[in-house]
């Protein structure tokens, strides 16, 4: 039972006070990156701005409630028109902040002002460590300019003796591009990176953007050394480095999103469990899984409008998260019994939720 091990790095959750808060400032991005869902979605892709006001209104009265708010979901947060006032905000209820950016307007004024706001974590997204690699999948974006802004900003965060925002270089591991990943740690550390982190494409809306992945039940032996000698440059150049799994495990009690202490909130205003089952689509989601169709529609737990506690204690959320306690108590029942009857017992753990069932974040990956 590989999954009883997940049981002691268990946290405790309240109703009063959640780990994360994830809010969509805005659909909108700069660039067209081939692995993103919104090439796909074509008019069913929503696109739009989270308003100022149900920020102001529906959302900062209960921020002293989470300990960590990410403004960010399927587009660039450096575009939307208030995102200052929102980080603002968002210090002043005592939450740490943060947010992924592409970096193509992580310009010297952004980044000063990034500075001055104490924002506690930053992740700049590259695909690849040379200019060919990264601008054939992140099209629109200028490899050289996204460098200088990142070396830039760690610069300025040197230079004023800061111990904040962390610094994270993010790399999306992909087949056409997996080759680069040791020269990416290393182009980490040169930028004076705090840490490099590589993630999977989990969602994959598209059977092309599904050939792409490096995960599976056995992974590559090249991928796997690749991975392994990213992890040796890391160490000799004395950077941090994380590397999400190439393995998939079928025994993840729940996924690292967290939904039964975390929530969602895509720019509609809607909260949802995760980023992957709130996108902004007025239709059903398409999701590959294992070379099968599974589409998916939105969760939707209620609106800011009409409460985001509401929204956070609610029956629909409490029946979602509820097949994730299932799952633990099941466990901590199977460890007991395995406890006392010193038999490893052949059990199989509860269903999670079943919008969650066709997605690779429930293998661990």
């Amino acid at each position: 039972m590989s999954w009883l091990r997940q049981l002691f790095r268990r946290d405790q959750t309240t109703t009063q006070r959640w780990r994360v808060l994830q809010i969509e400032v805005t659909s909108r991005c700069l660039l067209q990156c081939t692995f993103c869902p919104k090439q796909s979605f074509g008019h069913n892709w929503i696109y739009g701005d989270l308003p100022w006001s149900l920020f102001d209104e529906c959302i900062a009265p209960h921020l002293s409630r989470f300990d960590l708010v990410y403004l960010q979901g399927w587009g660039e947060p450096l575009l939307h028109p208030q995102l200052w006032e929102m980080i603002r905000a968002t210090k002043a209820a005592g939450c740490r902040v943060g947010f992924t950016t592409c970096g193509s307007a992580l310009d010297e004024t952004n980044s000063a002002r990034l500075l001055d706001a104490g924002v506690d974590i930053l992740s700049i997204s590259f695909a690849g460590a040379t200019p060919a690699t990264h601008e054939a999948l992140r099209v629109g974006s200028d490899f050289r300019k996204l460098a200088a802004n990142a070396e830039r900003i760690a610069r300025l965060k040197k230079e004023r003796a800061l111990a904040v925002p962390l610094l994270e270089q993010h790399f999306l591991m992909l087949r056409s591009n997996i080759h680069e990943l040791p020269e990416f740690v290393r182009l980490a550390a040169s930028l004076g990176m705090d840490e490099a982190v590589a993630t999977n494409v989990v969602y994959t809306p598209t059977h092309e953007i599904a050939a792409e992945r490096v995960f599976a039940e056995s992974p590559d032996p090249r991928h796997l050394e690749l991975v392994a000698e990213a992890e040796r440059e890391a160490k000799r150049l004395g950077i941090t480095f994380r590397a999400y799994p190439l393995t998939m495990n079928p025994n993840i009690l729940e996924c690292d999103a967290y939904p039964t202490e975390t929530a969602y909130i895509n720019h509609l205003g809607q909260v949802a469990p995760c980023v992957y089952l709130g996108l902004p689509t007025r239709d059903l989601a398409p999701r590959i899984f294992e070379g099968q169709e599974h589409p998916i529609a939105p969760v939707n737990f209620g609106s800011i409008c009409l409460g985001l506690l509401a929204a956070m204690q609610g029956a629909e959320r409490a029946q979602f998260i509820g097949a994730f306690r299932a799952r633990k108590a099941f466990a901590y029942s199977a460890l007991a019994l395995s406890a006392a009857s010193g038999v490893d017992a052949q059990t199989r753990l509860p269903d999670p939720p079943s919008p969650c069932r066709f997605c690779y974040k429930m293998y661990g990956i």
